[in-house]
Parts: C-alpha cells; structure tokens; sequence
C-alpha cells in the first residue's frame, strides 16, 4: 500500500473491519427498507382493517357496534404511522414497526372475547397479520424471533388459560397449536427471504476483495512489490494539492542500476530479478514516512520525498547510492564487480511546476551521473518565481552533478 495513503490503509487491511464496514452498511440499507416497507404497509393495512371492521359488524349484529369500533379504531392507528415513518429517524423504525404488527395483534384477542363466533373468521387476512408482518417488513433476525415468540407465549396463553371467556375443552389447545404453528410458518418464512440478503453480504464482501486484488496488481509490481508508474501518477496528483497547500518544496530522486543488462547476460534472468528484490527491499528500508519509492522501469526505481530541500534529497539520494554499493550483489561469474546504483535529483520549489518537466529533469541529472561514470548522484533544482497567476518560471541553476559535500557547503 502507498505511504501516501496510510493514514487509511490499517483500515482498508483489516477483513475483520471491512467485513464490519458492510454489515454496518447492510444494517442502514435494511432500516431504510423498514421505512419504506412501514410506509406502503401504513397504507394498504388500514382499508384491509375497516373492511374486517364493516364485515364483523354486519356479521354479529350483537357485537356488531363494539367490533365495527375496535377494528375501525386499529385501522386509523396503524394509518397514523404512515406520516410518522416518513419523519421517524431511523432508531425509531424498529419501534413503529412493533407499533405496526401489534395494533393487530391486540385485536384478536379482544375480538374473540367480544364475540366467539369470530373464532371461524379467525383464518381470514387480518387474522395472520401479526404473523405475516415479519415477513412484510423484512426484520432482522432477533428482532423477528423476539416477536413471533412473544406472540405465540401470549396468544396462545391466553387461549388455552382463560378461552377468552367463551371457548372451552379442545378449541383452547387448537387455537393455541394454530397459533405456535402460523409463527413457526413465519419464522421458517423469515428465514428463507433473510438467506439471499446475507448471501448479498457475502458477495459484497467477496466482490470488495478481488477489486482490492485487482487494485494491487494494478498498482503494485508484481516483482518488487513496490507501486507502479501507474500508482506514481496517481499520487502526483494528489501530492500536488498536498504540497501546494503547505507551500513547501518536494525532492524527486530517480535511480538506475549500472550495468544491469550485464549482470542479466552473466547471470541469467533469475539473478537478475533476485537483484531487483534485493535493490527494492533496501530502498524501503531507507525511504520512510510519507516518502515513497516506486518501481519506475526496467532496472529504475523513483523515489518522492515531500517537504524535502536540495540537501536532504541529496544526503537520502547518497545513503541509497551507499546502502545498494553496501549489499555487494556480484555482476559478474568472477564475482569481481558488484552491482552498483546511480541518481539524479531534482528539487521543485513551489509554486510547483509541472511534474512532467520535473522527472524530466531528474531524468537527465541521472542522464549526467551514468555520462561521468556511474555509481554517483546528479541534481538540479526548480525555482518558479510567481508573478500574480503562479505559472511564471525560471530555471535557477543549469543542470549540474552535485556531490553530497557540495550540497552542504552552499
């Protein structure tokens, strides 16, 4: 992962807080379905009800008044939650939702005790709605075995216990057992609609994955693991902000092996790339905190050091020159000569230039270190000079090799 980004990136690696991120995610996309699933149910439901209220009313014309009232009040109370599930905020939708099933539910019981005929009609829509309300409104899971549990306790309880003042001998306990088996229906029902969501979870989880491996590979070589060209140019539009921000300047070092293709032809290939591993593991060691190494070629590597001034570029460029001399990497069958490493260095100081014309010239500071020999750093610096619109530039030193005792004395 760039340093760039590593103020994000402990969070992007852990699977155990990625896999948190989208149940979190999944838990407010679910709430957001509550609502809306409330809002339709707030809708539909309360005709459903004034219709069971009308035809209770006309069919126990003793009852008729009481139950007309009942149904006719819970019918108004559940349309009531309709403009509250379009305000509620998203803590309360599992309360109006309980709100919504139990309205219902309450009737039942009452219906009965007001009249036990009702007891045929009690297979009817309305009947099955506190159990089909979990179904309905999607619950989670703890929430929807919760209710249907309770309900069966309740409903059933108070049949086989009281026969709600009418019904008696085996119509208690076969009211109860339809009641345990509908919620049981609907708590299999539940779990059948809940699997594809959690499968959805999974998928995401699965899919967030391979996009981060195929962002890595993308982004990172695959031989050296350090970041690509195409995760430098990335970076160089964000450091750009970053810099500009700060008003401070930015060390752009560019390496080269020497005589790599040498060492390949003596060798063969599979040195070769033992070489870069080796090369690409000490450049990390050295180049820390927000500065970033990358694989910028064949046998080139780029480093980027913000907030970096011309001498401090170069003492880094010198100690990586030193560390890769230091390694004594054979380049040779004899075994005589070692693989070694030259620089160039530039150094913009902001306003920045444009980044192309910056590596451009670090390029040809390398350019002038393999020209006079190898094994040493080359640099030069970017003055810009801003005149009101920040696009005005001058070079502030020809193209110079410059060695590390030379940066120091001026």
């Amino acid at each position: 992962m760039n340093r760039l980004t590593d103020s994000v990136a402990p969070i992007l690696a852990r699977p155990e807080a990625r896999r948190d991120s989208v149940r979190r995610r999944d838990r407010v996309r679910q709430l957001e379905e509550l609502r809306r699933a409330l809002r339709l149910g707030s809708l539909i439901v309360p005709p459903i009800l004034f219709g069971t209220a009308v035809l209770l009313g006309l069919r126990y014309p003793t009852r008729g008044l009481e139950l007309f009232a009942l149904w006719t009040a819970e019918a108004a109370a559940v349309a009531a939650l309709h403009p509250l599930a379009s305000l509620a905020s998203r803590r309360r939708m599992i309360r109006l939702t309980l709100l919504f099933a139990f309205v219902p539910a309450i009737g039942l019981p009452i219906t009965l005790a007001l009249e036990p005929g009702t007891l045929l009609q009690m297979n009817s829509p309305f009947a099955t709605l506190p159990v089909a309300v979990p179904l309905f409104l999607a619950w989670p899971r703890p929430v929807r075995t919760a209710w249907l549990v309770g309900y069966a306790a309740a409903f059933g309880a108070i049949a086989l216990i009281t026969g709600f003042g009418h019904i008696v001998g085996s119509a208690r306990t076969d009211i109860a057992v339809d009641t345990l088996i509908g919620c049981l229906i609907g708590w299999a029902g539940g779990e059948l609609l809940e699997r594809p969501r959690l499968r959805s979870i999974d998928h995401d989880l699965e899919l967030r994955r391979l996009n981060r491996v195929l962002r890595g590979h993308a982004t990172t070589d695959a031989l050296t693991g350090l970041a690509n060209r195409r995760q430098l140019e990335t970076d160089l539009g964000l450091l750009a902000v970053s810099l500009s921000q700060s008003d401070a300047p930015c060390g752009v070092l560019i390496f080269d092996l020497d005589r790599f293709k040498r060492l390949n032809d003596a060798l063969g290939h599979v040195a070769g790339d033992e070489a870069l591993r080796l090369v690409a593991a000490e450049l990390g060691r050295i180049v820390r905190g927000r500065d970033t190494i990358y694989r910028y070629g064949g046998e080139e590597f780029l480093a980027i050091l913000p907030n970096t001034q011309l001498a401090a570029a170069l003492e880094v460029a010198e100690r990586i020159r030193l560390a890769i001399e230091g390694l004594s990497i054979p380049s040779s069958l004899s075994g005589n000569t070692t693989l070694t490493i030259s620089g160039g260095v530039a150094v913009a100081i902001p306003p920045h230039p444009d980044w192309d014309r910056v590596l451009a010239l670090a390029d040809a500071a390398l350019f002038t270190s393999k020209t006079e020999g190898r094994n040493r750093i080359g640099s030069t610096v970017i003055e810009t000079s801003d005149r009101g619109d920040g696009k005005q530039e001058r070079p502030a030193a020809a193209l110079v090799r410059t060695t590390l005792e030379d940066a120091a004395s001026a």
